[in-house]
């Protein structure tokens, strides 16, 4: 997948999305090389999301950038060395049930990667052909939401509101070749996934 392509799924500004009382900000990056994306599958010890699939990203350090926080924490978990990527634009941020603002960042990768995942956080590393996910018999469901200071986690979640002040989310599956991508991670896969359909439009 070409650069520029990558770069006009970006093109337009992300959505705003008001932080939370009680939430924290932290960015993933969407690594891109050669069509494919680059997963990892979270060790099984983590105390959130453990052995789910997942994108390189955590939580900002003190003066972060998302940017900054995208890249530093790809190069942490996985040896993705900063200045191998090309942030091209944001893709939606959205909020995790475990009190995340998450800010995805789209990335091409220049140059050959050589990965060493970090065994304390990721336990197996996932190059999926983007074409694959896009032809992957893709499915969302509607989960309650019991966090009690959440608000609905995207624009479409706001028709989810039930009696009494609760919600529900939708969250999407991609299943792969015997895996599950869902939850925040699936969301944003889904995000990227329309962008992709609206350019080949």
């Amino acid at each position: 997948m070409r650069p520029e392509l990558l770069k006009s799924l970006v093109s337009r500004p992300p959505q705003t999305l008001m932080l939370p009382k009680g939430f924290v900000d932290a960015a993933v990056l969407l690594p891109v090389w050669e069509g494919h994306l680059l997963f990892t599958v979270r060790a099984a010890h983590l105390p959130h999301h453990a052995a789910q699939i997942s994108f390189p990203g955590g939580r900002f350090d003190d003066g972060e950038t998302a940017e900054q926080a995208a890249l530093r924490e790809a190069w942490e978990e996985v040896g993705l060395e900063p200045g191998a990527v090309e942030i091209l634009g944001h893709l939606n941020p959205t909020l995790s049930p475990f009190g995340y603002r998450v800010f995805p960042l789209l990335g091409h990768i220049t140059r050959a990667p050589r990965l060493t995942p970090n065994p304390e956080e990721v336990s197996e590393l996932l190059w999926v052909p983007i074409q694959e996910l896009i032809e992957a018999p893709a499915y969302a469901e509607e989960r309650a939401v019991t966090r009690l200071n959440q608000p609905p986690l995207d624009p479409e979640d706001a028709g989810l509101v039930q009696p009494g002040g609760g919600f529900k989310r939708r969250v999407w599956h991609y299943p792969w070749r015997g895996y599950d991508i869902w939850g925040v991670t699936g969301n944003i896969v889904h995000d990227f996934l329309e962008r992709i359909k609206e350019v080949r439009l």
